[in-house]
Order: structure tokens, then sequence, then C-alpha cells
């Protein structure tokens, strides 16, 4: 479809099998909750954008990320050390302007921050993102159809969201004089594209992994709780590109110690997972008028999953991502 907003200015909720082409926001006829029409002035401001990208793989995890909240907007890349347990990271704040942008255009994503010596692009072929002595230069070679949704986000919002994961990679990340080739099958890549109008106060947890199994199968999986699971969720994973829906999902952890087991279950007894927490990067924001407390653990899962042919693939020691999340928008 080319625009996720008609011209009567309606969104279908939902799953879509098609590709959205333009995520043209600014047509939504936004209103607050008594009733009244926002100008369109503060519907630019007021819709939040963020790209996500990582890649997992036996040596290295490695995130990177722009996001756009229009009175500010930030940019974070980092590199995971596996075997050594060191994180190697840059981060940038910055205002709104010509070299930090998110393309509405989710099939063919162009997002950019370039500021302060941080410098990312995930393009729709490649990540590519340098600060000090990191170097990311991947090309994304293949992918499963992503997982495109769009749910209700408080009274009158709305989040449209592609989590795509696994996709097949080759390339090179390199930091403090090492060059790793980040090649498919050993490496996989995903990412997550995210806009819309937001719950003000929102929080979530978020569990993720891009990999290949021991038997030689990819693994993608994505779940989510708390936040995108109005009517619908965003939560799935894929074996050898094969699709597995999955229902509302639970995480239980320990909320002043994030560095104990979490466990990650599903209510429809599809995942049944344990993560075991390594290493985070976090950060916390507290401007004028956005507040956000961020913590992206990475770690290892180890568990079960059940697909929807019946078949349970054991998960162990899988590398990938948990996360907590509050913000304030």
């Amino acid at each position: 479809m080319d625009k996720l907003i008609d011209g009567r200015g309606r969104i279908r909720f939902g799953l879509y099998d098609e590709p959205v082409e333009y995520i043209n926001y600014l047509d939504y006829p936004l209103q607050t909750p008594m009733g009244f029409r926002v100008p369109k002035l503060l519907r630019r401001v007021m819709a939040n954008q963020f790209h996500f990208a990582g890649i997992i793989g036996p040596d290295v995890m490695v995130g990177m990320a722009v996001v756009d909240l229009k009175f500010v907007t930030n940019g974070f890349l980092y590199v995971y050390d596996r075997s050594t347990h060191a994180l190697f990271e840059a981060r940038k704040l910055a205002l709104p302007g010509a070299h930090v942008a998110i393309r509405p255009t989710p099939g063919r994503p162009q997002s950019v921050f370039d500021a302060s010596g941080l410098k990312i692009e995930l393009l729709a072929g490649s990540f590519k993102a340098r600060a000090g002595d990191i170097e990311i230069d991947v090309a994304l070679e293949s992918a499963i159809p992503p997982l495109r949704l769009c749910t209700r986000a408080g009274y009158r919002g709305w989040v449209y969201m592609e989590k795509a994961t696994p996709i097949n990679l080759s390339g090179h990340v390199s930091f403090r004089g090492r060059t790793i080739d980040v090649s498919s099958p050993a490496y996989r890549g995903l990412t997550d594209w995210t806009t819309g109008y937001m719950r003000r106060d929102t929080y979530w947890n978020w569990a993720a992994t891009a990999t290949t199994l021991s038997d030689g199968r990819s693994l993608g999986l994505n779940l989510s709780c708390g936040v995108n699971e109005t009517s619908f969720t965003e939560n799935a994973f894929w074996i050898d590109g094969a699709l597995t829906k999955v229902d509302m999902s639970n995480f239980v952890y320990n909320s002043r110690n994030l560095y104990e087991p979490w466990y990650i279950t599903s209510a429809d007894r599809k995942v049944d997972l344990t993560f075991y927490p390594e290493t985070h990067r976090g950060e916390s924001v507290n401007a004028l008028f956005i507040k956000s407390k961020f913590t992206q653990l990475m770690g290892v899962f180890s568990g079960r999953l059940r697909a929807e042919g019946g078949d349970t693939i054991e998960i162990k020691a899988c590398p990938g991502w948990a996360e907590d999340h509050y913000a304030k928008w």
C-alpha cells in the first residue's frame, strides 16, 4: 500500500502482509483526549521515530540507533566483545537538523545521525557507522519479510513498526585495532523501525535475537511487553524463515538487580526462555519535556520455543538482547 493513512485520515490497525511505502503521519487528524484537533505544527513535533540495528555472532554484538524525538535527537553505537565482556561505545545528543533524519519510508529506510564525531547510516542495503576507532561497514544480503504492525497507543495515538530478524550480512566490524568478519551464517542482523504518536508515559520490556542454531537453521526472535499490544502483539519468532506468531509475553525479572536471570514466557506456551545478562549499556535523559531511563542488556538465552507445527526447538546459550525502558516523550 502507498500510505499508512488514507484520504479520510483513517488507519487500519493490525498486521500488514504487504509493505507500506510511506508513513504519512502528518495526514493523521490527531486529537486531544477531549476531542480538540491538534494543529499540524504540533503534530509534526509530537511524532517520535527511532531505528535500531543489531549484529550478533560468536565474537561480538553490535548495536546502533538513530532516535528522533523532534525536540532532541540521539545516536548511539557500541561493540560488545563477548570474549572479554568489554563494551566500547559512543553516544551523542543533538538538536534536530539536516544531519539527523529518519525518512518515513520503512521499506526503503534512510536513517542518518551525523553529529559531534558520531556518524550512523542505516539504509535499505547497509549498516555503516563510525566513531573514534569503531567502524561498521556491513551489507545486508537478504532478510525474511519483516513483521509489520500498527496498533493504537493511548486514547488517540498510534504506533507503526517493522521488525526484521534474522538478516543475512556480509562485511566487517573494526574496533581497538581489531577487524572481525561479521558475514553470515556466523553472524546475523536485525532491525527495529518504529514511528508514531506514542503514549506520553510508556514503558516496555523487549527481547530479541538473530542467530544460527547448532543444527544450521536460522533463528529470529522478537518479544515485547508493555507497549504495542493493543488488540495485537509484535511477538513472533522465525525458524529458517518460517513465522510462528506468539501471544502476549511475560517478563519476570528483578528490577532492582537486572543482572539476575530473566524469565520470559508467552500465554500460549510457545516461549519458555531464560535470559542470563552479561553486560549492559544504559542512559538517562531528564530534559524539560522528555525523560528516558533505558537499559539494554546483552547476554544469552536458554530454553525452548514451540513452533507453529508443534516442533520444539531447544535454545542453548543463544546470544541476544533484553531491555528495560521507561520514557516520557
